[in-house]
């Protein structure tokens, strides 16, 4: 027998109809009023920008890296390139664009990271030499994202007892994007004496003192719309000259006093997004040098050296990262000329001495992944490889594989803040090599 529904429950029905339509309604508005804020946003003419939040940076150097200036028309794609570019400069842990208000102002909210650091460094190689120095580099110098570096470097003999040392020092000033213009240019230098390792089959077999008197310079030019973005080419000279004096061991026919006077062209093409803590994106790069009697050189040496980055997203802040580096050396090719491509930032697994050679192939894959969600450590997994040319006369070992793991652990408030620490198995050697350095391996 069917009854038909009384009031109170038809009124039931009907309220709670009622309440879906208005909450579906609510989304949709809640949906539409990003858009709608977008739309009108979309072309409105700018007025003016104000900036919030510096502390060791110049205004100036914000405004040059953003796609539009007071006068433009605001673009729904500003926002999001402006914020970019802004991380990619690498001194800012914090960057928001908002679109125009009212007035016409765009709001560009930042948080400044600390430029300087003052780093110790200490090293020892398995045959007991050690080393010990100290760095300074400033990353923002005059707010204006100039770099300069001062380093000092003495040799500590065995285990750091002393006996026969020498001490070196270096120094770098970049000065990027001159007169706020597309051109930057970097000055270097190095003095002093140093030890030399002269390897075979990653054994030392000699050592010498090494007086090195080295100056440096080179332009870049960037012609995509900031330095940090597109294309780029580099014109460089370098001035160099070595004095060997040998301390032990027998004397090796290529250690030999040499002056060289190169000239040099590189090309390169970067696209990245650096979120602080990770980074998508590519760049790539080509340089070939060019040592000739003709400019004064004592020796004639080629060198090409060419390399590939690609930093994928495969999962949520989780990287897949790959390496793909190589290089070839023709000419007087002298044992400081050869390449060493052992070491924390190299094929890993490895030390300085044991993989050297005139013409070398590496590559890497790593994962690399915050161990939560916004955190400032991250967990990598790698594998690196390397070849080298069998004609290289310091190293039988043609083919080298190193695995290991590492740690990442960045201080968001100081520029180029991320300490590495990774072990690595050496396949060829059969050693664990530990290795504790900034920022990431490549």
């Amino acid at each position: 027998m069917s009854h038909a529904p009384n009031d109170k429950a038809m009124f039931n029905m009907g309220f709670s109809a009622i309440r879906c339509l208005l909450l579906t309604a609510m989304l949709l508005l809640a949906w539409a009023m990003p858009a709608a804020a977008s739309a009108d946003a979309n072309g409105q003419l700018i007025k003016g920008i104000a900036i919030e939040g510096l502390k060791y940076t110049r205004p100036r150097t914000v405004l040059r890296a953003l796609p539009f200036t007071k006068g433009d028309r605001w673009q729904d794609s500003d926002a999001e390139e402006s914020e970019r570019r802004l991380r990619n400069l690498g001194i800012f842990s914090e960057a928001h664009v908002s679109p125009p208000d009212a007035n016409g102002i765009v709001h560009v909210r930042i948080s400044d990271r600390w430029p300087v650091w003052l780093l110790p460094e200490i090293s020892r190689h398995d045959n007991g030499n050690t080393t010990a120095g100290a760095t300074f580099t400033d990353y923002n110098l005059w707010g204006l994202g100039h770099q300069v570096r001062l380093a000092y470097r003495k040799d500590t003999g065995k285990n750091f007892s002393g006996g026969t040392t020498g001490s070196s020092y270096s120094a770098n000033y970049n000065w990027y994007r001159i007169a706020d213009s597309m051109w930057s240019m970097n000055m270097y230098g190095t003095r002093g004496r140093q030890i030399f390792d002269a390897y075979n089959n990653g054994v030392v077999q000699s050592q010498y003192l090494n007086k090195v008197d080295s100056t440096g310079l080179s332009l870049q030019r960037a012609f995509g719309p900031v330095p940090t973005q597109g294309p780029t080419l580099t014109l460089g000279y370098d001035s160099t000259t070595t004095a060997y004096t040998l301390l032990g061991g027998p004397a090796q026919s290529d250690v030999q006093d040499q002056r060289r006077h190169s000239l040099s062209l590189g090309l390169g093409y970067q696209w990245l997004d650096n979120h602080i803590t990770w980074i998508t994106g590519q760049r790539m790069g080509y340089n070939i040098s060019a040592a000739n009697k003709a400019f004064g050189s004592s020796v004639q040496v080629y060198r090409q050296t060419a390399y590939y980055r690609l930093y994928y997203p495969y999962a949520d802040e989780k990287t897949l990262d790959f390496r793909l580096d190589g290089g070839m050396a023709t000419g007087d090719v002298l044992r400081d000329g050869v390449f060493d491509i052992g070491g924390g930032t190299g094929v890993r697994g490895y030390i300085g001495g044991e993989l050297q050679g005139s013409a070398y192939a590496e590559g890497s894959i790593e994962s690399r992944m915050l161990i939560q969600h916004d955190s400032n450590v991250q967990w990598v997994a790698f594998t690196d490889l390397g070849w080298l040319a069998r004609k290289a006369q310091v190293n039988s070992k043609t083919f080298a594989v190193g695995t290991g793991t590492g740690i990442r652990w960045t201080l968001r408030w100081l520029v180029n803040g991320t300490i590495r620490a990774d072990a690595a198995y050496g396949w060829a050697t059969h050693k664990w090599r530990f290795y504790l350095g900034t920022g990431q391996a490549f």
